[in-house]
């Protein structure tokens, strides 16, 4: 563990911005609004393609002037506009940090490594939704050194907004058996074969977990991208004479086995979804609770 020392997280980013953009982040800062609109007709669309285009560097309308540039003068101002938005990306990213700076940080330095290659990850990252997940990042790097791997920061980078969004969907789900532990999202039980088990009714139950947010191809796809792990597990037989305590988010749960041989199902997350989980601003599924201690009330007490 690394000693924990009073001093404000704002500062260290502020020594990390100055090393990579060369001057220090401004105290106001004008956050972007996103604006959805529909293409309904023709003419949105055109409209649409030729805002598209002129991101890209290669404008479409004759009007500007566009067609006297020569072949190279336009790559040139292509790659002027690409680098200038990575330069607002990176910008924007660091600004955002600031909402997640602790009071409180190690006494350890972030690796210069790390931050560089974070910052070279971080130029193509324009979604809002995204760049506020890098900030709190940075932020948490900040506070405790080596709390990301780059493996995870790779990983990130790979990740879509909709994998991000079945990500955060999947930890509003998650359990844990210790608050330090990786989370689990718990979805059914089987019971060994016994005479009572015959005599009582089934052996096995399964919650559609879809319900709640949360398809199978979005387990498969946190799955591909190494985030859970790639088969169901299944708890060991609990004993019925030791209860086991459960933190569902903030929610203390003591569940205690009402049958012998009694296993729980759930999918676990991998140590990098692990990583990724406290990042999340997810809800709990009340709903979900619910329905789970339903379905596990017939073989588990749950106080």
């Amino acid at each position: 563990m690394q000693r924990i020392q009073s001093g404000r997280g704002f500062e260290r980013l502020q020594r990390l911005v100055r090393q990579q953009l060369g001057h220090e982040l401004a105290t106001d800062q004008s956050k972007p609004q996103s604006q959805v609109t529909a293409a309904n007709t023709p003419a949105e669309f055109s409209q649409r393609h030729q805002q598209l285009a002129s991101r890209s560097g290669a404008e479409l309308d004759i009007q500007t002037g566009y067609q006297q540039l020569s072949l190279l003068q336009r790559a040139q101002r292509r790659e002027r506009m690409h680098k200038e938005r990575q330069q607002a990306n990176l910008e924007q990213v660091m600004r955002l940090t600031q909402d997640y700076c602790p009071e409180h940080v190690a006494s350890l330095e972030v690796d210069p490594d790390w931050f560089q290659q974070y910052c070279e990850l971080v130029l193509n990252i324009s979604n809002p939704t995204m760049q506020q997940l890098w900030a709190k990042i940075l932020a948490g790097e900040i506070a405790q050194p080596g709390s990301f791997s780059l493996r995870t920061l790779f990983l990130l980078h790979q990740m879509s907004y909709k994998e991000a969004l079945a990500l955060q969907r999947a930890a509003s789900l998650t359990c844990r058996v210790r608050q330090q532990d990786s989370g689990h999202i718990y979805f059914g039980y089987l019971r060994s074969p016994s005479v009572w088990q015959f005599l009582t009714g089934r052996s096995k139950a399964v919650l559609n977990l879809s319900q709640f947010g949360l398809t199978y191809p979005q387990i498969l796809s946190l799955t591909e991208l190494n985030l859970l792990h790639p088969s169901e597990i299944e708890s060991g037989a609990l004993d019925p004479a030791t209860p086991l305590n459960l933190w569902y988010h903030q929610q203390q749960l003591q569940v205690k086995a009402k049958v012998p041989g009694l296993v729980l199902q759930y999918y676990k997350f991998t140590p990098m979804g692990t990583e990724l989980l406290p990042l999340l601003s997810s809800q709990p599924n009340s709903a979900y609770l619910q329905t789970l201690k339903q379905l596990l009330s017939p073989v588990l007490l749950i106080e």
